[in-house]
C-alpha cells in the first residue's frame, strides 16, 4: 500500500515539460498573385505596410473591361427600356379594332344592300382583321424577346464587372507586407506573384516534447508560458495554447508540438515583440485543465 501511495505522490509532483530552443513561426501567409494578364497600373503598397483582409494593394489595368462594361450596359439599357414599352402592343390592338370596325361596316352594308361590298373587298378586310390580330401576337412576343435579350445582357453586364474586380489584386489576409516582387508599370501573368504578406498579431511556437515523459493527452489543449530574450537581455512572456499534438514520434523518442500566441505591439514604436525565427522557451501547464478550442 505504501508504494502505490509513493507512485501516486510522484505523479503528483510530475514536473511541467519546459521546451527549449522552441522556433516561432508563421502561423498564416501567402503570395498574393495577380489573376488576369496585364499592365500593372497601380501598385499601393510597399515593404512594412499593415493591410487588411479584401484591401486592395494593387490593380492591372482594365480599360479593356471598363470599355466592354459601358458597351454592354448600354445595350442592357436599350433592352430594357424596349422591354418595358408597351406601345406596339398597343398599336397593334387599335390597328386591329379598326380592321375589325372595317369589316363589320363591310358585312352590315351587304346585309342591307346584296352586293353594296363586293365578295373580294369583304375578303380583304377579312384578311387584314385577321393580319391586325396576329400583329397583337407579334408585337407580345417583341416584348418578350426584348425582355430575353435585357437579361442577356444584363449577364454581360455582369461579366463585365468580373472581369474589373479580377484586376483588382486584394489582400487575402490581416498581416504585414515583408515582400513586394513586380515594380508599377511591368506586365502581369495570371498567377505571377505581387506581393507576400504575413500575419503577425498570431505566430506559432513549435518544440518537442520527450513521450518517454509526457503522453499527447497531458500536454494537448493545456495552456503555455512562452518567453523570448530580447535585446539588452529583456526577457518578454506570451501565453497561449498548444493547438497541435504530433502522433508521430521521432527517432530522438520525441514528438512535435506547437501552441499559438497572441503577439504585442510595442506602443512606442507601433513594432511586434515576436517574431518569426526567433527562439523562445515555452512551458506546457500540463498540470492545468485543457483549454476550448478557439471559436467553441
Amino acid at each position: 500500500m505504501l508504494s502505490v501511495c509513493l507512485q501516486v505522490a510522484a505523479a503528483a509532483d510530475k514536473a511541467e515539460p519546459v521546451l527549449e530552443r522552441c522556433l516561432v513561426s508563421l502561423v498564416e501567409e501567402a503570395k498574393v498573385p495577380a489573376r488576369e494578364a496585364g499592365v500593372l497600373s497601380q501598385l499601393l503598397v510597399r515593404e512594412g505596410d499593415v493591410v487588411r483582409r479584401d484591401e486592395v494593394i494593387a490593380r492591372i489595368d482594365d480599360s479593356q473591361p471598363q470599355m466592354e462594361k459601358r458597351k454592354a450596359t448600354a445595350e442592357h439599357d436599350q433592352a430594357v427600356a424596349k422591354a418595358e414599352s408597351d406601345v406596339d402592343v398597343r398599336y397593334a390592338v387599335a390597328a386591329e379594332k379598326v380592321a375589325e370596325a372595317e369589316l363589320e361596316k363591310a358585312e352590315a352594308s351587304n346585309r342591307l344592300s346584296l352586293k353594296a361590298v363586293t365578295e373580294v373587298e369583304v375578303s380583304r378586310l377579312r384578311l387584314a382583321e385577321q393580319k391586325s390580330e396576329l400583329g397583337i401576337e407579334q408585337a407580345q412576343l417583341e416584348r418578350k424577346l426584348s425582355s430575353h435579350a435585357a437579361a442577356s445582357k444584363g449577364v454581360e453586364v455582369d461579366a463585365a464587372e468580373k472581369a474589373i474586380e479580377r484586376r483588382l489584386v486584394t489582400a487575402p489576409l490581416d498581416g504585414v507586407v515583408v515582400q513586394v516582387f513586380p515594380h508599377q508599370g511591368e506586365w502581369m501573368q495570371p498567377g505571377d506573384p505581387l506581393a507576400r504578406v504575413v500575419r503577425i498579431d498570431k505566430l506559432r511556437v513549435e518544440g518537442y516534447v520527450d513521450s518517454t515523459r509526457w503522453d499527447p493527452e497531458e500536454v494537448r489543449d493545456r495552456p503555455v508560458t512562452v518567453e523570448v530574450k530580447l535585446a539588452d537581455s529583456r526577457v518578454e512572456a506570451f501565453a497561449g495554447r498548444i493547438v497541435f499534438t504530433s502522433p508521430l514520434v521521432e527517432s530522438g523518442g520525441d514528438y512535435r508540438v506547437w501552441a499559438e500566441v497572441e503577439n504585442r505591439l510595442v506602443p512606442s514604436s507601433q513594432t511586434w515583440i515576436l517574431r518569426a525565427g526567433q527562439a523562445a522557451t515555452m512551458t506546457i501547464h500540463s498540470k492545468q485543465q485543457p483549454l476550448p478550442p478557439a471559436g467553441r
